[in-house]
């Protein structure tokens, strides 16, 4: 009853690490707590997937030994998750539609590679379920973030399982950066492919900043928006070291 001693109700289980905290039949009404014990349930599940592949392997860890140490049920898994692959290495990109990158094909920039870099850096960073700035634990995501480079370097097939949200977007990336070539062909780099040859590289460039940047540049205060940055002036001092002898 409103105003009356509240009706309490406790999770059972708790991963190492998350808070433990009561929650009321008020807290429930508010979106605001509701969105906190959505990433909170998230985290533990992450908390607790990342723990066990670490300990045991990837391999010799169930979907539901995840769900019964998270104490969640299947049903619950897959609201955050698409398998046990993503717990272990990471959605990568917040869910985006191909409209979100329609801008690009008209910017007149003067780095239309780096400027969707940025973009993309920047939705990582916002994102509540990928931004470490918005976890509700932060020493629980650091923890993870660190057993995660470890299971990748174990298992490096995981590394493309963060990478799906991207593929799926790749066609939209491609085709803003092939009209981007062709509204500003003065901002070409290679005149002896056509716009839609550059962009597939271009594309592929992105993807591969994408990836290393995690596993290259470590440091936990860095935003991904400033790794994504750092990973793509690194790739290209190293790609101009290695100029000499292609012709």
């Amino acid at each position: 009853m409103r105003g009356a001693v509240p009706d309490f109700c406790i999770a059972c289980k708790n991963a190492p690490g998350v808070e433990l905290r009561l929650v009321t039949d008020r807290d429930n009404d508010c979106p605001g707590l509701r969105e906190r014990k959505r990433r909170e349930t998230r985290l533990r599940i992450e908390d607790c997937g990342t723990e066990l592949i670490l300990e045991r392997g990837f391999d010799q860890v169930t979907l539901e030994e995840i769900c019964d140490r998270a104490g969640v049920s299947r049903r619950t898994f897959f609201n955050y998750f698409d398998s046990k692959d993503q717990v272990a290495s990471g959605t990568g990109l917040p869910a985006l539609r191909p409209e979100d990158l329609k801008s690009f094909a008209t910017a007149d920039s003067g780095n239309v590679v780096r400027d969707i870099l940025r973009f993309l850096g920047e939705r990582i960073d916002s994102d509540p379920d990928t931004s470490l700035t918005l976890s509700p634990d932060r020493e629980t995501s650091l923890r993870i973030k660190a057993r995660r480079r470890i299971i990748i370097s174990r298992t490096p097939h995981l590394m493309l399982a963060g990478m799906r949200r991207f593929d799926e977007l790749a066609g939209a990336v491609l085709e803003a950066i092939t009209a981007n070539l062709t509204e500003f062909p003065e901002r070409r780099r290679a005149p002896h492919l056509d716009a839609h040859e550059e962009a597939t590289l271009l594309t592929a460039f992105i993807r591969q900043c994408l990836i290393t940047a995690p596993l290259i540049h470590r440091n936990e205060e860095s935003s991904r928006t400033e790794s994504l940055h750092r990973a793509g002036r690194d790739l290209i001092q190293l790609a101009a070291a290695y100029a000499d002898g292609w012709d």
